[in-house]
């Protein structure tokens, strides 16, 4: 019989150690907050260990429009000699290269110097409230439960689970975005690649649903390089059946190790990251399309003869699930004019990308600056006690499209537990802080805000 334990108060709880909960628990802690993190699984990082490059750290215009945590995370796996910097990219406007399995030991390291409590394999089973007001936290740890109690919860899950087991309104789609398995692929001979590349220009052309160009000239930076295409080679596969994945392109980017790149290109559709049932038929799906891309990749294109597995990411990758109804949106007019708002806690500088649901096509089109996005985003237009973290924060589908990648949601994180922390000092609710209050803390503390 299962017995449940008391784990005590706190003044800030996190649940979810992606990038959405990392930061913001590191944050909130750094600012005097008592703080707990809750994460499910034996790693901490989320999607930040998946191999993926982080985005939106450079905006087209050139700007570095992230700094504090996020800009102090990819400062120190520097001197770990564990990424490559910010690789300056058409389609994608930024590309920082990273190296997984530094990024899962930094934010370790990150959460022990801020003084987080952190608790692995607590899955949040359920919140407290009383009035319409977050109290506390349930949690499912190994062989007990835990309840727990705190002042203000942050939701960095991902799925919005935080969120919806306080009764806060949100939005969702009724169809979503398809996820996506990443995997990094080793022994591969780039100049043989590059080659083909040369030889076979339509294979380097991107899909017509994209608002943008690349060249071959972006491929012969030394600091790395992204590529979207393979359209032609794809064709021709499938009309062999030998590929099974319904996307029309792949998306290749280096990594920080030598004859090695990452693959961002499964595709599940129809998943429901809510239901265990659908969940399990994505990793199943995914890592069957993992092992036909890579047999694709021997057999269809030239530098690939010998390619290895070197990789596949710990978790499936979700684009999309609930956005909290919030007091403030990060809507359309905010997107299309680029505009920054004077109460904006991080801005947003990727393009808007879409992949949409039920297709084999994504949508991307550029932004040509950052975008703010507004505090109140993070803020529950009925339940008290809590904030929206991470791709978790109100947005409409063109918000949503700029504001769910990992840098974005890393600086979101920060700015989330910096409030946390200033609430509980403050002895006040997060829709009674001042966004002019934490602006300034955040710049304090190295963060863009405008």
């Amino acid at each position: 019989m299962r017995k449940t334990t008391y784990g005590g108060k706190y003044d800030v709880i996190v649940a979810g150690g992606g990038p959405g909960g990392l930061p913001a628990a590191v944050a909130a802690a750094r600012t005097g907050a008592r703080t707990l993190l809750l994460e499910q699984s034996a790693i901490l990082g989320g999607l930040m260990v998946s191999s993926m490059p982080l985005l939106g750290f450079v905006d087209r215009s050139g700007r570095t429009v992230l700094g504090g945590i996020p800009g102090e995370m990819v400062e120190r796996l520097d001197k770990k000699k564990a990424t490559r910097g910010h690789v300056i990219d058409p389609t994608s406007a930024s590309l920082t290269i990273i190296n997984p399995n530094w990024m899962r030991i930094l934010c370790f390291e990150m959460c022990k110097e801020a003084g987080v409590d952190v608790r692995m394999y607590s899955r949040l089973t359920d919140v407290k409230t009383e009035n319409k007001r977050v109290t506390g936290v349930k949690a499912c740890c190994i062989e007990e439960d835990m309840e727990f109690d705190c002042d203000i919860l942050i939701d960095g899950t991902g799925n919005g689970t935080a969120l919806y087991f306080a009764g806060a309104h949100y939005t969702r789609n009724k169809s979503l975005q398809p996820g996506s398995l990443e995997f990094t692929i080793g022994n591969v001979n780039i100049p043989a690649f590059l080659r083909f590349l040369k030889e076979h220009p339509e294979d380097a052309e991107l899909p017509d649903t994209y608002g943008v160009t690349q060249s071959m000239e972006q491929f012969n930076s030394r600091q790395g390089f992204g590529i979207t295409g393979l359209m032609h080679s794809i064709e021709k596969a499938r009309a062999a059946g030998d590929y099974i994945t319904p996307r029309d392109c792949i998306v290749l980017v280096t990594t920080n190790e030598e004859g090695e790149l990452h693959c961002n290109s499964t595709r599940v559709i129809d998943v429901d990251p809510t239901d265990t049932v659908s969940m399990s038929n994505a990793e199943t799906e995914g890592h069957r399309q993992v092992e036909n891309l890579m047999l694709f990749f021997r057999k269809y294109i030239d530098g690939f003869e010998n390619c290895t597995l070197n990789y596949i990411a710990p978790f499936f990758g979700i684009r999309e699930t609930r956005r909290v109804a919030g007091i403030r949106t990060l809507n359309d007019e905010t997107v299309r004019n680029c505009l920054v708002p004077e109460d904006s806690v991080c801005l947003a500088g990727y393009n808007f990308d879409i992949h949409v649901p039920g297709s084999l096509k994504t949508n991307i089109q550029p932004v040509e600056k950052a975008v703010g996005i507004p505090y109140g985003c993070l803020v529950s237009e009925n339940i008290d006690g809590i904030l929206a973290s991470g791709r978790t924060i109100c947005a409409t589908d063109e918000g949503y499209g700029l504001s769910r990648i990992m840098g974005t949601c890393m600086a979101v994180g920060e700015a989330a537990g910096t409030a946390a922390a200033l609430c509980v000092k403050q002895g006040i609710q997060p829709r009674a802080l001042d966004p002019q209050v934490l602006r300034a803390v955040l710049k304090k503390n190295g963060c863009i805000v405008d």
